[in-house]
């Protein structure tokens, strides 16, 4: 068996490493290219679902997450280049796991919520996308006295920030 040389060792490695770091050469952190727009305004969520007390935050946490973006102002719509519409189309609970003792009482909840986005541009009346289906899902959990509805409540600010990040990268990618 032949020994390899620490010059042989270090070449091998530079070219290792080499070949590694030229797949991070073209990364960009951030949106994948330019946005059409610059200005957005978003309307207050809709709801057509039974879904408790989600319109008001999902409509604050996406504005939030939209301003943090940095390469995109809110604006009235008046003023906007897009507007963005939202409605919440869905809400399911189900059982995902029972008590140990009672199979027909749950210990915890998958809750699915789901929104219909539509981006129009202001300014030529065009589509950028239309009803494009965004959910997301979260844990409820009913354990030491906790009640479902208790637990669902808690849920919904965790639901809304996700359904909100979701539908912020789906406003900043390419479509």
């Amino acid at each position: 068996m032949r020994s390899f040389t620490p010059f042989f060792n270090l070449r091998l490695l530079a070219a290792v490493s080499a070949i590694a770091l030229s797949g991070c050469a073209n990364y960009h952190l951030g949106a994948s290219g330019p946005l059409q727009f610059h200005t957005l305004y978003v309307e207050p969520t809709r709801v057509l679902a039974l879904v408790p007390q989600a319109a008001a935050p999902t409509t604050e946490m996406l504005r939030q997450s939209l301003l943090q973006e940095g390469n995109l102002q809110l604006s009235n719509q008046a003023d906007a280049d897009a507007t963005l519409e939202i409605v919440l189309v869905d809400y399911q609970r189900g059982a995902a796991a029972t008590q140990q003792n009672n199979s027909l009482n749950a210990e915890s909840f998958t809750l699915t919520l789901t929104a219909s986005c539509t981006l129009v541009d202001n300014r030529s009346g065009k589509t950028y996308f239309k009803d494009r289906r965004v959910d997301v899902t979260e844990q409820a959990f009913v354990q030491n006295g906790v009640s479902f509805n208790e637990s669902e409540y808690q849920a919904m600010p965790r639901l809304a920030r996700d359904l909100s990040n979701k539908i912020k990268d789906t406003i900043i990618s390419t479509w």
